[in-house]
């Protein structure tokens, strides 16, 4: 009797899906015939377990085998995994969260936010949202995709190369190799007969993306696999602009031994550091090899840049709003953006600004809610691996022109604004040309 309840449950749970697929808004960053056969294999899959797992669409951590790849204080680092059986997509997502760049500021981190150098308080699963959603009417493109997310205890923006036995120092720093660690197991789990990875990261994450996507591109294809691979980079396109204390990132690189783009230390053999600012790794000469695909999310008035710039650390300081000054640095840093952006002709098809103050977005669960044009970052995306990465007179990046003193009139997708950046009446008048910091030629 309860052999043919399961066939029964079966058959239902198999109807079901394709019922409800077929008016769920699913999009298809692939070719029909592809996302078929997924499709196909994922309902078989389905069927056959029953669904009875309350865990069946959630991601469960793994430990790295290799134990010497840690987090900062020594727990093994790891990465949660969701398998989708039929699937040739991965995506690969670095989380993010600042970073500390001396022993005093490290263990001022690890008291504070011990969760980021750690891995001793991970629960064994996650459930995945935004682009790391099961849920087609929230991600509905991707939502089919094997997803791996990579929690963030390195503290190093990824770059790390330096562990505790190796330097004496109280913490190691390892985020090139825990990314390197974690590519090495998932390709015994299917990653390297798959067609297509998309490496993606928030803040810390999205600086993860850009330092480490040629690298570990040019790593599969020198493996002789067969996997195009390509990135999504949130909220880490910082820009290198004066800041209080200039030296933060030259000393955070010294101090995790940080590994940066060759063509970038190539072109920087003095100032490698600088190449933790996106634009000068995609700057390129006739000695530069061709980039991987990168799209690029990025706030125009991105709050923890804006941050970093007034402060010279991730916080805004508490008296942000009597700081008349900040709102002609908020200005001008839209418009910088704005420029470096443009100056990257590679990436004319694959750039998505909105006129917003706020900062990451990719697992945010109202993702698809901010528009440009009518087009949601999903959809910019969809058109990007459609084009195949390539300019073309009709791609132009998407670049909103809003003003920051018109918000209430044509920014209605931002997020809950932080008012206190706003323009107040003194400031009004304001345009970003007229903002007053110090010129790149100062540095």
């Amino acid at each position: 009797m309860l052999s043919i309840f399961i066939l029964q449950f079966r058959v239902f749970t198999a109807a079901f899906l394709l019922s409800f697929l077929s008016v769920v808004p699913v999009k298809c960053s692939i070719d029909l015939k592809e996302s078929v056969e997924e499709l196909t294999a994922q309902i078989r899959h389905l069927a056959h377990k029953g669904c009875f797992s309350n865990d069946a669409f959630k991601l469960k951590r793994r430990f790295l085998r290799d134990r010497n790849t840690t987090c900062n204080d020594g727990t093994p680092a790891g990465y949660y995994l969701r398998k989708a059986h039929g699937s040739k997509r991965w995506i690969v997502y670095l989380d993010g969260g600042e970073f500390c760049v001396s022993g005093p500021s490290c263990e001022k981190r690890y008291r504070d936010m011990r969760q980021l150098m750690s891995s001793s308080s991970w629960n064994a699963t996650r459930i995945g949202t935004g682009i790391l959603s099961t849920d087609p009417s929230e991600n509905p493109s991707w939502w089919n995709a094997n997803h791996v997310y990579v929690p963030y205890c390195s503290s190093d923006a990824w770059s790390g190369n330096a562990s505790m036995s190796e330097t004496g120092e109280r913490f190691s720093f390892l985020g090139t190799r825990i990314l390197d660690k974690v590519i090495e197991e998932l390709m015994t789990k299917g990653l390297a007969d798959s067609k297509r990875l998309l490496l993606a990261g928030s803040s810390a994450g999205g600086i993860g993306v850009i330092l480490n996507l040629d690298r570990l591109a040019r790593r599969i294809k020198m493996a002789g696999l067969k996997v195009e691979v390509r990135g999504l980079a949130d909220s880490g396109w910082y820009l290198d602009m004066p800041i209080p204390d200039t030296n933060q990132i030259q000393q955070g690189m010294a101090y995790w031994r940080g590994v940066v783009p060759k063509d970038c230390a190539r072109r920087y053999p003095t100032r490698k550091w600088k190449c933790y600012f996106a634009e000068n790794v995609h700057r390129r000469d006739s000695k530069s090899p061709k980039h991987s695909p990168l799209f690029v999310f990025q706030w125009r008035y991105d709050h923890a840049q804006i941050a970093f710039v007034v402060s010279g650390t991730f916080r805004m300081p508490d008296d942000a709003h009597k700081q008349k000054h900040i709102h002609k640095i908020v200005l001008r840093l839209g418009t910088e953006l704005r420029d470096s952006l443009n100056r990257t002709k590679d990436l004319a098809c694959s750039v998505f600004v909105p006129s917003c103050i706020a900062h990451t977005i990719l697992t945010r669960d109202d993702w698809l809610k901010v528009t440009i044009g009518g087009k949601n970052l999903n959809d910019a995306i969809d058109e990007w691996y459609q084009s195949s990465a390539k300019g073309s007179a009709n791609c132009r990046p998407l670049i909103e022109s809003c003003p920051l003193w018109q918000f209430s009139n044509c920014a209605k997708t931002c997020p809950a604004l932080d008012k206190s950046l706003l323009p107040g009446p003194h400031s009004m008048r304001s345009r970003p040309g007229s903002a007053s910091l110090p010129s790149r030629s100062s540095q």
